[in-house]
């Protein structure tokens, strides 16, 4: 039997695909990962100049993935600095992008889903006057894929930083539920 193809539209988030952002995050980030609010924050923070950053794709209207991004200079003041070392970005902060969330639907990773929702907002978040875009890596992702992934795009890893995710209440798909989240995160920082 031979697969079935379909046609993968990509487009920009916006506010009428909230809900059914709500739930694929819950699905394949983790069940309370982005409240309905903090995601409309978040999608809020990838426009600037009228330039959308976040992107979907779908198939017959089903979303089989995302990428949510920070515009320049609309993030700098989030909870989790931290978190951040914006001295070996070489880069000023105001002028650094940031990859916030990219997940794909388990049944469609590995099929380029992932770079292309990528190049779509790597050319918007230029398009505002992005210098970089800096990202957290996940580091136990299966087979470290969120690591090896962001190196093919070339970015450079400058840091790590130990339970990242600890303080975010939600159900990490590999601590469990219930469980704080102890997954590590991978700074890394690509140049544009």
């Amino acid at each position: 039997m031979t697969e079935k193809r379909f046609k993968i539209n990509y487009r920009n988030i916006g506010p009428k695909d909230l809900d059914k952002l709500v739930r694929f995050c819950d699905r394949w980030i983790g069940k309370g990962y982005f409240k309905k609010d903090e995601l409309r924050d978040a999608l809020l923070r990838g426009i600037k100049d009228d330039i959308n950053a976040s992107f979907l794709a779908e198939i017959e209207g089903k979303i089989i993935g995302i990428r949510i991004c920070y515009a320049p200079d609309e993030w700098v003041n989030i909870k989790n600095m931290d978190f951040l070392s914006p001295g070996a970005w070489g880069v000023e902060i105001t002028e650094v992008a940031y990859f916030k969330s990219l997940f794909i639907h388990g049944k469609y990773q590995k099929k380029g889903i992932g770079s292309k929702l990528s190049r779509l907002a790597i050319n918007s978040l230029k398009e505002m006057g992005a210098k970089a875009i800096v990202a957290h890596a996940w580091k136990e992702s299966p087979e470290n894929s969120s690591r090896k992934y962001l190196n093919k795009m070339g970015f450079k890893e400058v840091s790590e930083h130990k339970r990242f995710w600890y303080l975010h209440k939600y159900d990490c798909t590999r601590c469990g539920e219930g469980q704080k989240c102890e997954c590590s995160a991978c700074e890394m920082v690509l140049t544009l």
